[in-house]
């Protein structure tokens, strides 16, 4: 009998946890009663979540951007500037070392990017409060790049000329003194020493000749050339900051769930006991 009367006793508790459990619960359907009676506040809500992001993007300032490409130019195939210390070269150039200074500045160097592939080859962007702003400053930029990259690659290609023309000379002076041992008429055992020496001869003025062909295939315009702007800077009439259309869906959509959320807050104070 007291194993009976301890199972009756539980039945009538575990209804009740049941009972409170169905009580606490909230159907989609009670949502959206609870929603339905306070609209007003939820559409309230959006609609000044929605002013708000109306007034940011009006007060914001409009940024635009302009694109362009370099190629690096190279002697003998080498780059005269490595691509990555070029661009970090470039960013410190044209930010001021002053951290608020660098985020007000307007028209400003966004970024100088490598590419993944051919390191020779840099992206800049350049940002403006217009598009001409923005492709004026970038023009700016390329146009002393340009200059300074020229310099130093009419210098390395200078010395790359001064070593050819030496050659050269040397390659005529070799070929001048061959000449002229030959032509002397000498016989017996001279004749051996001096059949030695020509070949002695020959074999250098060959090797000089090698070096003179390879020197002038490093100078053609196919392993030699200035650096050039292989992208000129675009003219892009649309703004990428601020994202008016994104600003304002995540607005409304904010507000909306921000009145949903203060609509279910109201209602569970309503329901508290006095």
């Amino acid at each position: 009998m007291p194993l009976e009367d301890e199972a009756g006793a539980g039945q009538p508790q575990r209804a009740n946890a049941a009972y409170s459990i169905s009580e606490d619960e909230i159907s989609l359907r009670d949502l959206w009663e609870i929603i339905a009676k306070r609209k007003w506040l939820v559409l309230l809500s959006t609609v000044v979540c929605l002013g708000l992001a109306v007034a940011y993007v009006n007060l914001a300032t409009t940024v635009y951007e302009s694109r362009a490409m370099v190629q690096i130019g190279k002697v003998a195939g080498q780059p005269v500037d490595n691509g990555p210390q070029l661009a970090s070269r470039l960013m410190n150039q044209y930010t001021p070392v002053n951290t608020e200074q660098a985020k007000k500045q307007m028209p400003k160097l966004y970024a100088v990017t490598p590419d993944k592939a051919d390191g020779s080859i840099l992206t800049l962007e350049a940002q403006g409060r217009s598009p001409q702003e923005a492709q004026q400053y970038l023009q700016g930029v390329i146009q002393r790049l340009l200059a300074e990259d020229q310099q130093r690659y009419q210098q390395i290609v200078g010395a790359r000329q001064a070593q050819l023309a030496q050659l050269q000379a040397q390659y005529q002076g070799m070929r001048n003194s061959l000449d002229t041992k030959s032509g002397k008429g000498q016989v017996g055992s001279t004749s051996a020493l001096l059949l030695l020496e020509q070949f002695r001869r020959t074999d250098a003025l060959t090797s000089v000749q090698a070096s003179i062909a390879k020197m002038e295939n490093a100078l053609t315009p196919n392993n030699t050339s200035p650096t050039a702007q292989t992208l000129s800077p675009r003219y892009d009439p649309i703004p990428i900051a601020p994202k008016r259309g994104l600003i304002l869906v995540l607005a409304g959509l904010g507000g909306l769930m921000l009145g949903v959320f203060l609509a279910l807050l109201q209602n569970a104070f309503r329901k508290q006991p006095a």
